[in-house]
């Protein structure tokens, strides 16, 4: 978390902002001891197969980093031992780290160090089922939600305040066969944004299960309608919502489909509304198997990858433009990938990619085009045996870049220029520099806010931003 008092804050000049205003135009001077904006650093984590598949020679958890500024990739280094921890998940106060172990059927929690990222096992439990293929930390950081994939069960476990696992809160069993004859197989877990419904794609049953979830006692109890069903053989695999929380987008793997859906918020009620391919013209969901599901951080693109189960398959990450107006969804691009892309991820900003080819064993960065959310290719990659999981995270956030507008009545419009809808800024005052001002607060926005409405009733003032979101 950044002070107020910490370098590298934004910072922008207002002098004698009445006679400004009056005259229309702004101050353009920038304190001559401010350096350039930083535009931040992130580090991410990369979940991997040891032993469920023959040839890896990975250990377990790894780490690097992506300097945000020369888009260029740090070098990986071993985080933690661990078996096949194909999905990892982090707490909201990014102090602990929690991994599945998909073939040891146990899940597990570590402490991050702050310094090196390096993690510490905490403790592992028992899943519940088999295969844990996929959680997630509830939005107040005091549950881990599970999905067994085997086994088709879904769990909860308790988060104790010092981050590791306490007892199982909840459990429910999916039965079947479902329409096309196969069991469950719960392939994904997903919360909305008041944390008070839970989401779990099942694969084999071809339904999409709505829970009730209780955060302060971490329970489940089937919602009305208990689930929403998708076309026999989809195989819905991963849930992603977007930023707003008005739809969700299920991918489906056996399909290679991507299901668009209206959301309710107050029933937990999940309406489908459009169905797309994730794959070029032409191309049959044979010979393919789609994987994983982002939504971009602006809610204006949808991506989902496609991996390829032959030759005449194809790996890639299809893009999709989202209506503004009723969320549909249309294909703009399918970006090239190495072989097997099981899971990818955006970064904070929206600004890049991390695909996750687990069959040619290479992590890979792409840039995303802020106007039309097409990938292009860097000639940045890591050499990571059988990666399946990505987690980006900020270890220093951009440096906030402040733009300052007279507005109507005196007022004075405050914007973020290079914001993240990711983190929390603080707005601070000062009636002068100097050696070591006096930094008054002002305003605190709402996570993701980067425009701030302020009474002008100084003559003279500067303004300052900081991060205020653990990150």
């Amino acid at each position: 978390m950044r002070s107020a008092s910490e370098p590298g804050l934004g910072r922008r000049c207002i002098r004698l902002m009445q006679a400004v205003v009056a005259a229309g135009i702004l101050c353009g001077a920038r304190d001559s001891r401010a350096a350039s904006p930083g535009a931040g650093l992130e580090g991410f984590y990369i979940g991997t197969y040891t032993t469920e598949y023959a040839g890896s020679a990975s250990k377990g958890i790894y780490q690097a980093s992506l300097d945000l500024g020369a888009v260029t990739l740090g070098p990986t280094n071993l985080a933690a031992t661990a078996t096949d921890a194909s999905f990892v998940a982090m707490h909201p106060s990014h102090k602990f780290l929690y991994a599945v172990s998909e073939t040891g059927n146990y899940v597990s929690a570590y402490s991050i160090n702050p310094g090196t990222r390096n993690l510490t096992c905490l403790n592992q439990l028992s899943s519940g089922g088999q295969a844990p293929v996929h959680l997630l930390v509830d939005n107040a950081g005091t549950s881990l939600l599970v999905a067994n994939y085997n086994s088709g069960s879904v769990a909860v476990f308790s988060i104790l305040a010092n981050g590791s696992l306490g007892s199982q809160t909840a459990f429910f069993q999916h039965t079947g066969p479902g329409p096309s004859g196969s069991g469950p197989l719960c392939h994904c877990v997903a919360l909305d944004a008041g944390n008070q419904f839970a989401f779990v794609c099942d694969k084999g049953l071809d339904k999409v299960f709505s829970y009730q979830f209780n955060p302060a006692q971490g329970t489940l109890a089937a919602n009305n309608p208990p689930w929403t069903a998708v076309a026999t053989g989809s195989g819905p695999r991963h849930l992603a919502f977007d930023p707003q929380y008005r739809r969700a987008y299920v991918i489906c793997e056996l399909s290679s489909t991507l299901i668009a859906f209206n959301y309710n918020a107050q029933t937990g009620v999940l309406t489908a509304f459009q169905t797309n391919s994730t794959l070029p013209a032409g191309w049959s969901a044979a010979n393919n198997a789609a994987a994983e599901i982002a939504v971009h951080p602006s809610g204006k693109f949808v991506y989902g990858s496609n991996r390829a189960n032959n030759s005449s398959g194809t790996n890639s990450v299809a893009v999709f433009a989202v209506n503004a107006l009723n969320g549909a969804l249309t294909l703009v691009q399918q970006a090239p990938t190495g072989a097997t892309p099981r899971n990818f991820a955006l970064d904070p900003t929206g600004a890049f990619c991390l695909v996750a080819n687990q069959g040619s064993s290479s992590v890979v960065l792409y840039s995303i085009d802020p106007g039309t959310g097409l990938l292009t290719l860097k000639a940045q990659s890591l050499a990571v045996s059988m990666p399946v999981c990505v987690l980006p995270f900020f270890t220093q956030p951009p440096q906030p870049v402040l733009g300052v507008f007279p507005a109507a009545n005196a007022a004075l419009q405050v914007g973020i220029g290079n914001g993240c809808g990711a983190l929390t800024y603080q707005l601070y005052q000062a009636p002068a520099l100097t050696s070591n001002p006096a930094w008054n607060p002002l305003v605190c926005g709402a996570c993701g806010q980067t425009n701030f409405m302020l009474s002008n009733s100084l003559t003279q003032g500067f303004i300052r931003a900081a991060v205020v979101t653990n990150y």
